[in-house]
């Protein structure tokens, strides 16, 4: 009975990690269940024994995805407490270039559930709204403090990770190139001086805000994958 139970896990898993490749790459409506068999080395009849409704499959794809997206320990211990933003940005820039990096499928994922399939947001909110919640009450603490500018919570919590997030892909769009990072500390680094300026008081002692420890910080975050 065991033996027949893991078996099963393993099947599941197949389908579901061959599902999130084709529903990623080719979208709800153009993706095949029968595409999704052959990729996951199965016939469509045992996908059918899984997953009745290929609406479940596309859910459980994304599920998978989301599931894998968590803030490390330290992330989650400055988002808390009283850090400041030139340590606390660099974090979660580098949070965001990881789970991206490891998850090259999870933007376009999101993409497809969010214009294809009605619902979208009540799966997407339970997995990415605790985050959401703890960047934004981080950046709430902020503005009570007047250590930033007087901006909605909103606003820098989603900026950051539109930032992160559409850069790379706008940029080769528009420009028909990559943008020009010699790596991705290069890239953090960018992202996070970007906001910092916008978000932080001027201050002509300190023309650049990630420098010193925040900038060692970002690369620590980046080689711990916080």
């Amino acid at each position: 009975m065991e033996q027949r139970s893991l078996a099963k896990s393993v099947t599941e898993v197949r389908i579901v990690e061959a599902a999130a490749q084709m529903f990623a790459r080719h979208g709800f409506k153009a993706a095949t269940t029968r595409e999704i068999a052959q990729l996951a080395d199965l016939n469509e009849v045992t996908l059918f024994r899984y997953f009745l409704r290929k609406p479940d499959l596309f859910w459980a794809a994304i599920e998978s995805r989301l599931g894998r997206v968590k803030l490390g320990r330290d992330l989650q211990i400055s988002l808390a407490g009283k850090e400041e933003p030139s340590l606390v940005v660099p974090k979660l820039v580098a949070f965001l270039l990881d789970s991206l990096l490891e998850q090259p499928e999870l933007y376009r994922l999101l993409h497809v559930a969010a214009f294809e399939l009605p619902g979208a947001n009540k799966i997407i909110r339970e997995h990415l709204g605790p985050i959401f919640d703890a960047v934004a009450a981080y950046f709430e603490r902020c503005v009570e403090r007047g250590i930033i500018h007087p901006v909605e919570a909103s606003l820098p919590t989603l900026g950051i990770l539109g930032t992160v997030v559409a850069h790379s892909n706008l940029h080769a769009l528009v420009s028909g190139a990559l943008p020009v990072f010699e790596d991705r500390e290069a890239k953090a680094n960018a992202y996070a001086s970007l906001w910092l300026r916008a978000l932080m008081p001027d201050s002509p002692s300190n023309p650049d805000p990630v420098t010193g420890e925040g900038l060692q910080n970002c690369r620590l975050a980046l080689e711990r994958g916080d």
